[in-house]
């Protein structure tokens, strides 16, 4: 843990003042022995004034004036921590509608920081003995409350009961299960009525994935609060995706032919690769070829299909299994060969930033006249790397850099508010489509049909979603901006896009439906969903089929979701749809 700076100028002063006296007794006439120079040097601070008889030595000249004013300062610093604590205390007696960060390490400070700078807002950062910083994050607004999000006075303490948000991010995936799990059973039943949001960080995004899947934090029958699972690696891949579209690029435009080339398989690199089979979903039935080059890629390969059972019906999946890290970069461009000229080939390498850099340069030099060539380096806002990246042009062309760890820990990939503004419009939307096919169903007679459409899952409101549906709304506005492209639109493009959108053809639109067929597809594909007679419980599902074998109310559907997809990225950022 880091010292504070005022701890150190009070420890430096403290020493300086002790020598320059202990050396000033020692220049006076008075013989004093060393233990008596000693007590002398200490006495100083205490407001001893110092005199001797005749000319005061210089250090006891400085030592006199320094020695007092450092007991000041650290007075003044007892004092002023004191007093915080009880001021802390005091404001946490009547705070309400705060957010509670439980994990005081790198992520949590950091997202504490980000929330406390919001207007109004107002943070308790529990557990924050980890934190190197407790005095800057205190002077940045932060209420710091030491102990564990586990012990239930510390979190009575923190005003959970009157919260409106709790986040679990300790490094360890148990501890912050346990801390949401006693959270949520401590809250009062007076929280039905404005449920408290829990949000629980898991390091391994397939184990989030699964836990979800199964709904076992849900708890949809406690109604005081909602639990959400998060992972800073999903975090950033969605955010990598988002600035760096695989299908497209600033320099060289839109492209058909998609690959996504990943060197050591580690946590972050799964989650690009999972990603991408969610989303990676193109004109003319393209989707993302995923290339795992490694010494474990079959182990690898094993891994994603065991936790992914349908990925190769999203995404095609390919292992080059190496002898040595050393052939990464002659593998990789001797695969690149069978590609056309015009695709667009994004390489995620492994090892250190010095090193994947000096891959990136290799294959630049490889695949010259062949495949284009981005390379995502993962380095750190300060390395070096990225300073000598950013200093030259040619080299910026071709390498890009993959969103900080800490941007995935921030507000809006935390929370997702902007993101789930338009989930919630999209699922409203659908919810408000199937209202108007009960009210005709039932108008004509035709109760079966009413009932049908009122048994589907997500026939409920927003809130009342499982994690693992509002996700398949999150990932349709994920999907948006690759249909505008798709078009041959600019997603930035402004009011002038609505315009463009509503003129699009027949043709455009069937190619837009198909892909959104796909995109639908793929997340119950991976989830482990086959085809046949509906039936929610053993994941079967008639739409599961080709596009051209859906019904014509299936499509009807996607043709709906494809003509308002630009209303609802312009309700705020970026959308897609949610079929079910």
């Amino acid at each position: 843990m880091k010292i504070r700076i005022s701890i150190l100028i009070l420890i430096f002063t403290s020493l300086v003042s002790f020598v320059a006296a202990f050396i000033g007794f020692g220049q006076t006439p008075d013989a004093y022995s060393l233990f008596t120079r000693v007590y002398l040097a200490l006495q100083l601070f205490t407001f001893q004034a110092g005199d001797v008889d005749g000319v005061v030595p210089i250090g006891i000249e400085i030592a006199r004036w320094l020695a007092p004013a450092t007991t000041l300062g650290g007075v003044y610093a007892a004092a002023h921590a004191f007093f915080a604590r009880i001021w802390c205390g005091f404001r946490l007696r009547w705070v309400r509608g705060h957010t509670i960060i439980c994990g005081g390490g790198e992520k949590g400070s950091a997202l504490a920081v980000e929330l406390a700078s919001e207007a109004r807002a107002l943070v308790v950062l529990v557990d924050a003995s980890v934190s190197e910083e407790i005095e800057s994050l205190r002077s940045r607004g932060v209420l710091v409350l030491n102990g564990s999000g586990g012990d239930r006075r510390v979190m009575e303490n923190a005003g959970l009961s009157r919260a409106a948000r709790l986040v679990c991010v300790t490094g360890d995936d148990r501890t912050n299960i346990g801390m949401a799990l006693a959270a949520a059973d401590s809250l009062p039943a007076a929280r039905e009525a404005n449920p408290l949001e829990i949000h629980v960080h898991m390091a391994e995004v397939a184990l989030r994935n699964i836990l979800q899947r199964n709904q076992l934090l849900d708890m949809k029958y406690d109604a005081r609060h909602r639990i959400r699972l998060f992972n800073c690696h999903a975090n950033r891949a969605r955010l990598a995706l988002e600035q760096h579209p695989l299908e497209w690029d600033a320099n060289t435009g839109l492209h058909d032919e998609v690959h996504l080339v990943v060197g050591v398989l580690g946590p972050l690199q799964k989650a690009l690769v999972v990603h991408a089979a969610q989303i990676g979903h193109y004109q003319n039935g393209g989707k993302v070829r995923l290339h795992l080059v490694s010494t474990s890629a079959r182990a690898d390969e094993a891994a994603l299909i065991k936790d992914y059972p349908g990925l190769r019906n999203c995404a095609s999946l390919d292992a080059e299994q190496l002898g040595h890290e050393d052939e990464f970069v002659e593998r990789v461009a001797g695969i690149a060969q069978a590609w056309g000229a015009d695709a667009l080939v994004t390489v995620v390498p492994g090892g250190s930033p010095e090193a994947a850099l000096a891959e990136a340069l290799l294959l630049g030099e490889r695949l010259k006249g062949g495949p284009q060539l981005r390379v995502l380096l993962d380095a750190p806002r300060d390395s070096g790397v990225r300073s000598l990246v950013d200093k030259n042009p040619d080299l910026a062309t071709k390498i890009r850099f993959l969103p900080d760890l800490l941007d995935a820990c921030g507000s809006e990939a935390v929370f997702s508010d902007r993101l789930d503004a338009v989930a919630r419009r999209i699922h409203e939307v659908w919810k408000a489509g199937t209202d108007e096919r009960i009210q005709k169903a039932e108008a004509e007679g035709n109760r079966e049909e009413a009932a049908k459409h009122r048994a589907k899952p997500a026939y409920r409101d927003w809130d009342d979603l499982t994690e693992e549906q509002k996700d398949g709304n999150r990932l349709a506005a994920d999907h948006i901006s690759i249909k505008i492209r798709a078009a041959g639109l600019d997603p930035d493009a402004g009011p002038s896009l609505h315009a463009d959108w509503n003129a699009l053809d027949a043709s455009q639109l069937d190619m837009l439906c198909r892909m959104e067929h796909e995109r639908w597809a793929a997340p119950l594909w991976m989830a482990g969903w086959t085809a046949g007679t509906r039936d929610e419980e053993l994941k079967i599902h008639d739409n599961l089929v080709p596009y051209d074998e859906l019904n014509d109310g299936t499509k009807e559907y996607d043709l709906e979701q494809v003509k308002m997809a630009v209303d609802y990225r312009m309700a705020d950022g970026a959308a897609g749809s949610f079929r079910s």
